[in-house]
């Protein structure tokens, strides 16, 4: 379909997330928008080309609000590893990539979230020891080719794990003490100039693919670093995403490093705005809360990666409470593996029920859904993908009701966060354009992928071997000194303490 033919889905289940129901419609798509929604049969326009749907759900298209594109050839890898045994494999896990093998690994997670259902995503993408515009260039047309929405932000950093925990670097054995060099970042001027660079590719960049900026942890980056990112992100209007308050071992650093939270700091800084994402907020406290919620901050929820990593669980009722925008996230493929957000949508609603408290609390089927795309749509800043009414973009998924997880049906919107898998997806729209049909990705030949990836991950393989042979030694050290920092008090508590087994 070209942009200027309208298109009619006839009959469809539709759910509308703003009000939480599920009625049939026909809906009416033109210029890539929503044209018309209406009572079946009542489209004003009889030139459109006619589909049948009645047997499909509808879903506005789902937004990933945080993941890793240059994590996607790393799945399965992870084997009960925490966050800082992560961080610690970082370098030889992102590597030294060639444009090339930037592509295919994001062209992979392109194809796994559109096939899932997803239509657009925030990508905190890395490239060691800085970015550059090659392999920025090289991920925003993975996901044109592929026809998904997405926010691009480069992760940056000036102080590796070992340099940014007190303590940390002094806890390793003198061998592995003076190896840890071979992890060191380029230096912060040279990574901003990266960005400045970057920033000028703005006008070059496909349709649908917009620029942020990810100052990866705040202990990661030194304070004259983390002004130079807020400045730059002023300069050209950027939002800013970052991992907050994600493990235990953060929000201790934080008060050692800081004397106060994360957030706090962050606030005393500046940082804190509107187009400020929070990514996992585990550890975040009620004061934390406040001030997201005091400046108009976001936060992308994470339940796959936080309970992969053994990071804790995220309360998200009191930010929803507080009326703190919430996106839902898979995080990348080394820590979540799969990148469904159908799977996300389950796991936010199951992961709320543990806290104590009123059942009035856990989120509600509607609650969800919302999170899974309107929440994140915000984060992404587009303002007109999520809601199911005229005028918004046409960003779609449509969910075989003849599946087995709609068999019987009972409460749809209820089955669609508890039982739908990935397997019930059959179409996916884009801006008006089928880039999934009868489960098949439609928009790029697949063809030669898994050769081509294959041929990739061998090169990176050879060249990343040294830096994971380090990394596996340093690990267990990394992983006992956060275990022995677990002692360290704490006003909440996001994990089941041994004493409660």
């Amino acid at each position: 379909m070209t942009a200027q033919e309208r298109l009619l889905l006839a009959g469809g289940l539709v759910v509308d997330p703003a009000s939480g129901t599920v009625d049939r419609k026909d809906l009416l798509i033109e210029d890539g928008r929503l044209a018309w929604i209406g009572t079946t049969g009542g489209a004003p326009s009889n030139s459109a080309t006619r589909h049948n749907v009645s047997d499909r759900l509808i879903v506005p298209g789902l937004v990933n609000s945080h993941t890793h594109g240059h994590a996607n050839l790393m799945k399965g890898i992870a084997e009960r590893w925490t966050l800082e045994a992560s961080l610690t494999n970082g370098p030889w896990l992102a590597g030294p990539r060639d444009p090339e093998t930037i592509y295919l690994s994001t062209l992979v997670g392109a194809i796994d979230m559109l096939t899932k259902g997803c239509t657009a995503c925030f990508d905190l993408l890395y490239e060691f020891p800085r970015p550059t515009v090659e392999g920025f260039m090289a991920a925003a047309r993975a996901y044109a080719d592929a026809g998904m929405r997405a926010a691009l932000a480069p992760m940056i950093a000036d102080q590796t794990l070992f340099q940014s925990i007190p303590g940390l670097a002094d806890a390793l054995p003198p061998d592995l003490r003076a190896s840890v060099g071979n992890f060191s970042l380029a230096s912060g001027e040279r990574t901003l100039a990266a960005i400045e660079e970057i920033v000028t590719t703005r006008a070059q960049l496909p349709k649908g693919i917009s620029i942020a900026i990810a100052p990866t942890i705040p202990h990661h980056c030194s304070e004259p670093f983390l002004q130079r990112c807020m400045e730059i992100a002023d300069r050209h209007g950027l939002p800013i995403h970052m991992h907050i308050a994600e493990s235990r071992l953060q929000a201790v650093a934080a008060r050692k490093i800081y004397g106060r939270s994360q957030v706090r700091y962050l606030a005393d800084l500046g940082m804190l705005r509107p187009k400020f994402t929070a990514a996992h907020g585990v550890w975040l406290d009620d004061d934390d809360l406040d001030l997201l919620a005091e400046h108009g901050c976001s936060v992308a929820h994470i339940p796959a990666s936080n309970f992969r990593l053994g990071s804790g669980i995220a309360h998200v009722r009191p930010m929803l409470a507080r009326g703190i925008n919430v996106g839902l996230a898979t995080d990348g493929a080394n820590s979540s593996d799969s990148l469904s957000m159908l799977q996300a949508m389950r796991l936010a609603s199951f992961s709320a029920q543990v806290f104590a408290g009123p059942r009035d609390e856990w989120l509600q089927a509607s609650e969800v859904v919302r999170l899974a795309t309107r929440g994140g749509a915000q984060i992404l800043g587009l303002g007109a993908c999520g809601p199911m009414e005229q005028g918004a973009c046409a960003d779609l998924a449509l969910l075989d009701l003849n599946h087995i997880d709609f068999i019987p049906a009972t409460n749809l919107l209820n089955q669609l966060v508890t039982s739908a898998d990935s397997a019930t997806v059959t179409d996916v729209m884009v801006g008006g354009q089928f880039k999934v049909v009868d489960r098949k990705i439609v928009s790029i030949d697949t063809r030669e992928l898994r050769s081509r990836v294959a041929e990739s991950l061998a090169k990176l393989s050879a060249a990343t071997c040294d830096a994971r042979t380090l990394a596996g030694r340093l690990e267990p050290h990394v992983v006992a000194f956060a275990q022995s920092m677990a002692q360290e008090p704490l006003s909440i508590e996001r994990r089941i303490p041994l004493e409660a087994r």
